[in-house]
């Protein structure tokens, strides 16, 4: 059993330490992002989107004003002047972008930021960092999406496949923002001119029901690049023009968190989440099964009795119920306030749970944790059921044999006597009472009706 919980904390902490890795980059990607959009608040922003090796970093590069050569077969950069700091380009599949890129662009009037590939070949986890960085920038700025699909990987029938799933997976499959999208096939290699070839795609695209609301209504081909001599025709000024004003013409994006369907290695959060938090409640009921006992042994609580609590359709107060029953629990057994907050790997559950709660319809444990947190206000209620029954009856008792010990003696006590053991008894009541309200601001009761 001791080899069990040494594998699972030794899983735990490895996906604690993944999952809070992923959490800093983002924040720190955003964090630097955000300071430089607050020189352009009043700028929208248009997002270079697509999985990895689609060419979105060479599009950025080019929007950016760079320029290009072939070397060794494959397209190089060349920065036009110090100041520019392009977007890195590789000749492979593999990641070459691991962070977002961006800058003002004068002739777009508009931000433009290079973002990291979906499908990442550098981790599952990167994707991870990608997609809540992707909804971050979306439901931060006034965003414009720019889907860039490569071409050349791919047979005529499967173009869409890609496009669909990052609409299904990132847009939440939102019909009316699918036709917002700009969509940008890139390495282009048909013959025909560029509105032929787009006409073909509109209708390869149209034979998908997921297109059968309406189709993306900026649709741009770039061609594929073979020689020296294409750099200058595929890259021309007329065609850099055609793309920039498509752009600014283009309409921003708002996707609403509740579409969005799934997260990347969303396994990894939700299997951390689900085995803490079952952890937490393991020990939350061996505490209740430690108070139980103490009530069968009629244990005199120096504490209030709570309320009863109603069930929560919220999911965002389970840490909250945690917290407040473990310091309650703890009160009850030892008469000492818990330590539960300071305690550095709870924090950290909390933070990782309140993280991804506004993500919660990509992740299945949300629900599940929910109705194990009204499991555990079951059993809550029926202890405080319980122990209100006993103390009840052990009250009762007590007062019966008072009573009887004063029938028993025939002597009239004296009545000054009388009132100073009145008078000292509503002290200590008093100080009792003083006792039980410090204790009730130290534990915090779950309330009646979470918000």
């Amino acid at each position: 059993m001791k080899q069990i919980d040494q594998k699972e904390q030794q899983f735990n902490e490895v996906g604690e330490e993944i999952i809070t890795e992923i959490i800093q980059r983002v924040d720190n990607n955003f964090k630097k992002l955000n300071k430089f959009m607050q020189q352009y608040s009043d700028k929208q922003v248009i997002l270079l989107c697509g999985n990895t090796g689609a060419g979105k970093s060479t599009l950025y590069n080019w929007l950016l004003g760079a320029k290009f050569e072939i070397n060794e077969g494959y397209l190089e950069v060349i920065q036009t002047h110090e100041d520019m700091y392009v977007s890195k380009i590789g000749s492979t599949s593999t990641s070459i972008t691991q962070t977002s890129i961006y800058a003002y662009i004068q002739e777009l009037d508009h931000v433009l930021i290079d973002l990291p590939g979906f499908a990442s070949t550098i981790s599952d986890y990167h994707k991870l960092f990608i997609d809540v960085l992707f909804q971050k920038i979306t439901e931060s700025f006034n965003t414009k999406i720019v889907y860039v699909l490569d071409s050349s990987s791919k047979v005529l029938q499967n173009r869409g496949a890609d496009f669909i799933q990052f609409i299904q997976s990132s847009l939440g499959n939102n019909q009316h923002s699918t036709q917002k999208i700009n969509f940008i096939i890139n390495q282009y290699n048909e013959d025909g001119s560029d509105e032929d070839q787009i006409n073909r795609v509109r209708q390869q695209l149209s034979s998908r029901n997921e297109f059968k609301a309406g189709l993306p209504k900026n649709i741009q081909i770039v061609r594929k690049i073979k020689n020296q001599e294409m750099i200058d025709q595929v890259f021309s000024i007329k065609k850099k023009q055609d793309i920039i004003q498509s752009l600014i013409q283009s309409e921003p994006i708002k996707i609403q968190l509740q579409h969005v369907t799934q997260l990347s290695s969303s396994d990894i959060v939700n299997n951390y989440l689900m085995n803490k938090s079952t952890i937490y409640f393991k020990e939350l009921k061996e505490k209740s099964l430690k108070i139980q006992e103490m009530i069968d042994n009629k244990h005199i609580f120096k504490i209030t009795i709570p309320k009863k609590q109603e069930e929560t359709n919220s999911d965002s107060s389970l840490p909250q119920t945690i917290e407040s029953l473990y310091m309650l629990y703890t009160c009850l057994i030892s008469n000492q306030p818990s330590d539960i907050k300071d305690d550095e790997d709870f924090q950290n559950f909390k933070k990782i749970f309140q993280y991804f709660l506004r993500y919660q319809s990509s992740f299945n444990c949300y629900f599940c944790l929910n109705s194990l947190e009204n499991g555990e206000i079951t059993r809550f209620n029926s202890i405080i059921d319980y122990l209100q029954k006993t103390q009840d009856k052990t009250q009762t008792s007590n007062m019966n044999k008072k009573l009887d010990q004063f029938q028993i003696n025939p002597e009239i006590p004296d009545i000054e006597q009388i009132q100073k053991k009145q008078h000292k008894w509503i002290k200590i009541f008093e100080d009792v009472y003083y006792f039980v309200v410090i204790i009730a601001k130290t534990v915090l009761i779950i309330t009646a009706k979470k918000e």
